[in-house]
């Protein structure tokens, strides 16, 4: 199913026991490979959503977004715990690194929350005639910033992940 359930792959004793400054948030050699992996999983239910939608199957649309909607929150509850909480501590305080991590923090919680208002708003039985006529347009921008939030993650937020620097 969802990386987020998956059992690590490769364990290392010695980054295992390493946590972030003043938390009790370990060091997970596998984490990055994993949201890269869910983020392939989230474009993928993205694709079937999109597909359903303009073959005008809303049913099906319906159920695949209930789907996405429940793989999103995982993946943004295990960056929130596992990611975002490790980077605060472990980077220095006054960094650009920290800055660029507090601002794309932020920002998906904006994302997070106009997702979540999406899927709230497709998630009645049946739909209507506009409902119908806008959720390919409301898809697209959603599709748009998350393949942007995704790569912006990938290039810039990822990287920053490492074992604490006065530990290594």
């Amino acid at each position: 199913m969802f990386s987020f359930f998956k059992k690590k792959r490769s364990p290392q004793a010695a980054s295992s026991t390493v946590t972030a400054p003043n938390t009790t948030i370990t060091y997970d050699a596998d984490l990055i490979e994993t949201l890269i992996e869910d983020h392939q999983i989230l474009l993928e239910h993205y694709q079937r959503v999109e597909k359903s939608a303009r073959a005008q199957h809303f049913k099906e649309v319906r159920a695949e977004l209930n789907q996405f909607k429940n793989l999103f929150h995982q993946h943004i509850l295990l960056e929130n715990v596992k990611l975002y909480v490790y980077l605060s501590r472990s980077l220095p305080a006054d960094s650009e690194q920290c800055r660029l991590v507090s601002g794309m923090r932020r920002e998906m919680r904006h994302i997070g929350k106009a997702v979540n208002q999406f899927i709230e708003r497709y998630d009645v039985w049946p739909w209507n005639a506009e409902m119908e006529a806008q959720f390919i347009g409301e898809l697209e921008q959603i599709g748009s910033a998350l393949v942007a939030r995704i790569q912006t993650e990938e290039e810039a937020l990822y990287p920053l992940y490492d074992i604490p620097r006065e530990t290594a």
